[in-house]
């Protein structure tokens, strides 16, 4: 019999990772990377602070992930 280990949490992780890589390349994209910077830089909140606390969620969510117990379909 076949069975399948899915992990939703490190599915979790590379979503959040992707759509935070995403956004970090549209405002690229539209403002370019000077601007960007910048934007990480200043003390207002905006996308790119966002950017990075999605990356950081992401990086937790895989720690976490090696630890999880994986859901077993059989």
């Amino acid at each position: 019999m076949h069975v399948i280990s899915k992990n939703w949490v490190s599915a979790m992780g590379a979503l959040f990772a992707i759509v935070a890589a995403i956004i970090l390349l549209r405002d690229i994209a539209l403002w370019g990377p000077d601007f960007v910077l910048d934007f990480i830089m200043n003390d207002k909140i905006n996308s790119e602070k966002f950017v990075l606390i999605m990356f950081g969620i992401s990086a937790l969510l895989f720690i976490y992930s090696k630890r999880y117990e994986h859901t077993r379909v059989e």
